[in-house]
């Protein structure tokens, strides 16, 4: 990849939050890698990124919830090469209230929102510290402190995504990197993890453009935490 651009990692780029990121900040001119669980959308969203503009992009076919694909990740893409930019917006939706959730099911949501999560946070901090420079988007929940919705510990795993963020920020404020924590409120996605709740109940949800068009607007203004309104 041309360095004449700076670089960007998204993860989680098959769903429709990542794939926005990756519109707008190709866009921006960064050269994008792409990690996705499902290579085929962000495939179509290279295809009409190379026909608008002159940045690279690059798609990753990678399963984060295991620890091949994160050490993979880890080693290829942070540690060796470094990026300007990683959007962190890692998600396995699950809605179950505690009492109602199998054991296996939380063994998978924490592996990915917060082990997952936590280990790339950590190996983009390392690698930015390093150079002392470079931003890190950490895509997070209000689910965090709204406990009597009852998403069980997908609500508590958004928490930890706030406190990790909190203190990034607190030990990177000092290495010229910048982390933003964004924190998604009801978003109409391709993915709904609250079957209790349709979207159609909720007036006025905000769309995954309008949410990603604001956390943009507070990139810009370099906030720690950014909650755009729907």
């Amino acid at each position: 990849m041309s360095r004449t651009h700076p670089k960007a990692l998204v993860t989680y780029a098959s769903c429709a939050i990542g794939l926005l990121y990756a519109d707008r900040l190709a866009r921006r001119g960064y050269d994008l890698v792409l990690l996705a669980n499902n290579p085929d959308r962000p495939i179509a969203l290279t295809r009409i990124l190379q026909a608008e503009t002159d940045v690279a992009v690059e798609v990753v076919a990678v399963d984060l919830s295991t620890d091949q694909g994160l050490q993979d990740v880890e080693a290829r893409f942070v540690e060796e090469k470094g990026f300007d930019l990683v959007v962190n917006n890692l998600d396995l939706p699950a809605g179950k209230p505690l009492l109602e959730d199998q054991a296996l099911n939380l063994d998978r949501l924490i592996g990915m929102n917060v082990k997952a999560y936590a280990r790339l946070a950590a190996v983009a901090a390392h690698s930015m510290a390093r150079r002392r420079q470079g931003a890190i988007i950490n895509v997070a929940s209000a689910i965090a402190f709204a406990p009597e919705v009852a998403t069980g510990v997908y609500g508590a795993s958004k928490a930890f995504l706030v406190a990790l963020t909190r203190t990034m920020q607190a030990e990177l404020t000092h290495q010229n990197v910048y982390v933003q924590l964004v924190l998604t409120g009801a978003v109409r996605t391709d993915v709904w993890p609250f079957p209790a709740c349709a979207p159609e109940a909720i007036p006025g949800m905000m769309t995954a453009a309008d949410l990603v068009n604001a956390a943009m607007v507070g990139f810009d203004r370099r906030e720690a935490i950014t909650i755009p309104r729907w």
